[in-house]
C-alpha cells in the first residue's frame, strides 16, 4: 500500500544484501518521460497497469538479483503476485489502514494518482477500499510482516530475519 515503507525499507535491504535497488515507479517514469500522476491523467489507469506489468517483466528478465519496490497495485494486476512469487522472494509490509491514513494525511498524497485531491474522509475511504480489494493478493506474498509504525531499523531487521528464515526453510 502507499506509504507502507516499500521504498525506504527496500533501499535499506539492498544495502544489507549487497543488491541493487529498483523502484518500479522510477523505472516507469524514466521510460515514459513523465511522472506517474501525469501518466494516469494523460493515458489512464489501464495504460499504466499494462506498462507497469511490462516493466516488471523486463526488469525481472534483465537482472540477476535486486531488491524492488513496486507500486501498490503491481501484485494485483495481470497475476502480478503469482509472477513475482515465481521469480523471487515477495514481501508484504502489512500496515493497517489507520496508520497509512495518518502518514498520508500528514505528509500529503499529491504524488499518488489514486489518492490526490481527496478530502480527509475521501482519502481514508479510498485507502480502506483499496486495502480491502488488494489484501487477498497481498497475502499471497511469501513473507507477510506486520509493520505497524515502529522504528525503521526494527522494521528492516524484521524483514531481513524473515528473508533469512525463508531461505533456510523454503516452502
Amino acid at each position: 500500500m502507499p506509504s507502507s515503507g516499500k521504498s525506504t525499507i527496500g533501499k535499506l535491504l539492498s544495502g544489507f544484501l549487497g543488491l541493487p535497488f529498483v523502484d518500479l515507479d522510477d523505472v516507469i517514469e524514466e521510460k515514459e518521460g513523465m511522472e506517474i500522476t501525469d501518466i494516469f491523467s494523460a493515458k489512464g489507469e489501464p495504460y499504466f497497469r499494462e506498462i507497469e506489468h511490462n516493466n516488471l517483466l523486463v526488469q525481472t528478465e534483465q537482472s540477476e538479483g535486486f531488491v524492488m519496490a513496486t507500486g501498490g497495485g503491481t501484485p494485483c494486476y495481470f497475476d502480478g503476485i503469482d509472477y513475482m512469487n515465481q521469480h523471487g522472494i515477495t514481501i508484504f509490509l502489512k500496515v493497517n489502514v489507520e496508520d497509512l491514513y495518518a502518514k498520508l494525511a500528514k505528509k500529503g498524497s499529491t504524488k499518488r494518482p489514486l489518492l490526490k485531491d481527496k478530502t480527509p474522509e475521501e482519502l481514508y475511504l479510498e485507502l480502506k477500499t483499496r486495502y480491502d480489494a488488494r489484501i487477498e493478493d497481498y497475502n499471497k506474498a511469501q513473507i507477510v510482516i506486520d509493520q505497524s509504525f515502529k522504528d525503521i531499523a526494527e522494521r528492516t531487521n524484521e524483514v531481513l530475519f524473515a528473508i533469512k528464515t525463508l531461505e533456510k526453510n523454503p516452502h
